[in-house]
């Protein structure tokens, strides 16, 4: 089984080569706050405070934020959901950074099941949103808006396999998840998602960025770490930025998206 993916982070060069081919990243200008100070001025939610676009409350004015980034505000806490899986919201950065040549805000969010004490100490983390990339013709599409982007280089992706995995020092057990019959493994790399050729017996499970792992330069490592199960749930703990919305849009020319992504 193979567990396909948009791109690698290699060299700049060779992101640019491939994004003038495929398209371009740029900010998304159709629903991310296009409104007044006036009808939708910033919030607090939880311990977050100066709240606006792109998010909203329930029951804010239908211009005010993103639907999709709608956060719920209880106990102190601001929490948001993607897919059917909640998250913590611990931070909102609106200072925008640069990510080849490109820049970008975004807010940090933690795995709900990961700090609710209440439950056992060993669980699967709930993102298991494919790249965005996946699911889309990109011949067919002028554009189209991505939601949910983690920042992060790093991954760590849960397999399931009918057979104990042996000689493959990538695949760290998940004891506590395992069973007769059912082995559980963890493999951590740069863009795990990309992960192929996975051992015959192994299906995908689960996956999550780990946002944490980010200060580690991908060109000063290993693409690989073999994190421990343990490992990587202290990781799961610290959470992962994810990017505002933001649009691809198609472009037109090679010159063109040079002149783009070349300063």
């Amino acid at each position: 089984m193979a567990i396909s993916g948009s791109f690698h982070h290699s060299t700049a060069l060779q992101l640019i080569s491939v994004l003038c081919v495929l398209g371009g990243v740029v900010p998304d200008a159709g629903g991310a706050a296009t409104h007044g100070k006036a009808a939708c001025p910033p919030f607090t939610c939880g311990h977050l405070s100066n709240v606006s676009s792109p998010f909203r409350r329930r029951g804010d004015p239908s211009e005010c934020g993103v639907p999709s980034h709608e956060l719920t505000c209880v106990d102190g806490q601001a929490t948001i959901h993607i897919d059917n899986a909640t998250y913590f919201v611990m931070s909102i950065n609106y200072t925008k950074y640069k990510y080849y040549s490109r820049y970008f805000s975004h807010f940090w969010a933690v795995d709900t099941n990961i700090l609710d004490s209440r439950r056992n100490n060993c669980s699967l983390p709930q993102w298991n949103r494919v790249p965005y990339y996946k699911n889309n013709s990109l011949k067919s599409l002028r554009s189209f808006r991505v939601e949910f982007e983690p920042t992060s280089y790093w991954w760590s992706v849960f397999v399931n396999c009918s057979q104990e995995v042996k000689n493959n020092h990538m695949y760290m057990p998940v004891a506590c998840l395992s069973t007769v019959g059912s082995f559980i493994y963890v493999l951590t790399s740069i863009d795990s998602y990309n992960i192929q050729n996975l051992e015959p017996s192994c299906g995908y499970l689960a996956m999550t960025p780990l946002g944490a792992l980010d200060s580690v330069e991908p060109g000063n490592t290993s693409l690989s770490l073999n994190l421990s199960y343990a490992d990587v749930v202290k990781f799961m703990t610290k959470g992962f930025g994810v990017r505002f919305p933001f649009r691809y849009r198609m472009i037109e020319s090679f010159k063109e998206c040079l002149m783009e992504w070349i300063p």
